[in-house]
């Protein structure tokens, strides 16, 4: 009976050794032994001895231990596959292009007043139109030498504007020529068409009163400057004479020959020296052109005949239509600021004269 017991407490002590082996997780603390635990304990030797005679007896030889340490196994894991069908890469987008936009013209905004839009390229055409400083327009076409553009109108017409005026918008390769209507016909002539290609009355050529008193043979001489033309006057229009201040910006041009006071000469082709403008006389009657201001400057010159004849030339002053680049005594003298030179003095410096409506006049004279 007692070998019966001591060998119940065997096995179930080697299972509890046996399970505490192979587990990991943390056991709560033992329970107290029972007194007849404790009495085979305090026997370690014999109850080893008998342990192992009925562990040899009891378990068979050939039931396999169990390994305090996991082994490996090759365990097949059943994995399930999705086949995926294969996509379409995805094409990227052809960029649409981007229209080609036809050239427009932009007026310079700028510009203080209404631009004229002509019927031809030229001054010397009629104003069928006006154009207001940030106005833009269709470009048709264009001239030789790309100065003047020929643009739409919004009532479905046509007409040129000057090129310097205005903004180009778009590419000008392709703009081509545009055939330019002939130049209106020049007014017959008046009887007194000599007298008025002479300067206007109480100008002289020269300007200097002591001129009057000369011969015109002394005045030739006095007035020769060793080139083909000589520039024998140059002023400044007036206020009165110009307008006020919502008048004209025009350099007023005459051509005469011979002694003097000279007759009208047409065909003589006058430019400024940056080659930007070129008129002919006889454009705005015998002897006369005009050039436009534009609140720019420029010196002018007689370059060459329309038969392409050259010739030498004495330069003019500087023209302008802009208020600082024109000497307050000046503007005052020909009546702006009410004649005040220190009122022009003050408008000048706040912009306040006539914001670049002013006119000159001046005379080429060929004496040979």
């Amino acid at each position: 009976m007692k070998l019966f017991s001591v060998l119940t407490t065997l096995i179930i002590a080697i299972s509890l050794t046996a399970c505490g082996g192979s587990s990991t997780t943390p056991t709560s603390e033992p329970l107290p032994a029972t007194e007849e635990a404790v009495s085979v304990v305090t026997e370690p030797e014999q109850a080893t001895d008998e342990a192992e005679e009925v562990a040899a007896d009891l378990v068979p030889t050939d039931t396999p231990t169990q390994s305090s340490e996991p082994t490996a196994t090759n365990t097949t894991v059943s994995t399930s596959t999705s086949v995926t069908e294969p996509t379409e890469t995805p094409v990227p987008d052809t960029p649409t292009p981007m229209p080609i936009l036809d050239p427009m013209i932009k007026v310079d905004e700028s510009i203080d007043n209404q631009v004229n839009v002509r019927s031809g390229p030229g001054t010397d055409y009629p104003v069928v139109a006006q154009f207001s400083p940030g106005q833009e327009a269709l470009i048709l076409g264009r001239n030789d030498d790309t100065s003047w553009w020929q643009i739409s109108l919004p009532d479905g017409a046509t007409g040129w504007i000057y090129g310097d005026l205005v903004t180009l918008l778009g590419d000008d390769g392709a703009i081509a020529v545009a055939e330019a209507p002939p130049p209106p016909p020049t007014a017959t002539p008046a009887p007194e068409a000599v007298a008025e290609a002479a300067p206007a009355e109480g100008e002289s050529e020269g300007g200097g009163d002591e001129d009057e008193n000369l011969t015109p043979e002394q005045l030739e001489n006095e007035l020769r400057c060793g080139k083909d033309f000589c520039v024998t006057f140059q002023d400044m229009l007036s206020i009165g004479e110009n307008g006020g201040c919502v008048g004209n910006h025009s350099i007023y041009i005459t051509v005469l020959q011979g002694p003097p006071p000279g007759v009208p000469m047409d065909g003589v082709v006058i430019g400024d020296t940056f080659n930007n403008v070129e008129v002919a006389s006889g454009s705005h009657g015998p002897g006369r052109t005009e050039i436009t201001l534009w609140n720019n400057s420029m010196t002018l010159y007689a370059k060459r005949h329309i038969d392409e004849t050259p010739y030498t030339s004495e330069e003019s002053f500087n023209f302008t239509a802009a208020d600082e680049l024109i000497p307050a005594e000046v503007l005052a003298a020909k009546g702006y600021c009410d004649g005040s030179i220190e009122k022009c003095q003050w408008a000048q410096n706040h912009n306040q004269v006539c914001r670049g409506h002013y006119s000159w006049r001046v005379t080429f004279h060929k004496f040979d």
